[in-house]
């Protein structure tokens, strides 16, 4: 009885192989799309610092700048700095520059700080009358010494007021140049 069985199926076998082989061949392969990889190196940080603070010296062993802030991430691939709360504090002979922001970036080649976000620069200086310059993003180099912005800013002192649609300033030379649709207020001292 199981030699009759085995014989009668024993066709099928071969059939059933053709029609997995068949199939397997009619079927058409799922073809994945393989998405752009994020290269990590950019996107971590090398090292990570919390409340800090930096300083440069020039070839005379004076304070060139201090940094200060909340939060520090480097990050090598192109070789930036973010800071959270950034406070620079500019040190020229005669005058001392406290730059503060809600956010900022530093670039060492040359040293560029980008600053953004309630941007507040003062300015105390011997010679002179102390200035406070408010706007919302602002490019201090100071390697070249040169404070810019397009951004919508106020500079005020004592005695006087500006606003102006951007400023490019060379910080050692005293100069200032507003870019446009400036406004101005002047106040007599008095006695």
């Amino acid at each position: 009885m199981l030699a009759r069985l085995l014989s009668r199926y024993w066709l099928l076998l071969p059939l059933l192989i053709i029609v997995v082989v068949v199939v397997d061949h009619v079927e058409e392969p799922e073809i994945f799309v393989v998405e752009e990889t994020i290269d990590m190196r950019e996107t971590r940080s090398d090292y990570y610092m919390a409340d800090f603070q930096s300083r440069k010296y020039d070839a005379n062993g004076q304070i060139e700048y201090t940094v200060r802030g909340d939060t520090l991430a480097h990050y090598p691939h192109d070789d930036r700095s973010e800071i959270t709360s950034p406070r620079v504090e500019l040190h020229r002979e005669g005058a001392q520059w406290q730059i503060e922001s809600d956010s900022g970036l530093f670039d060492t080649d040359p040293d560029l700080f980008t600053l953004q976000g309630n941007v507040i620069v003062k300015r105390q200086a011997e010679t002179a009358d102390p200035l406070t310059i408010r706007t919302s993003t602002l490019t201090v180099a100071t390697e070249s010494n040169e404070v810019s912005t397009e951004a919508r800013i106020e500079i005020s002192a004592p005695t006087w007021r500006l606003q102006a649609n951007g400023l490019k300033s060379a910080i050692d030379q005293g100069k200032l140049t507003l870019l446009s649709d400036v406004i101005g207020r002047y106040e007599v001292p008095g006695p």
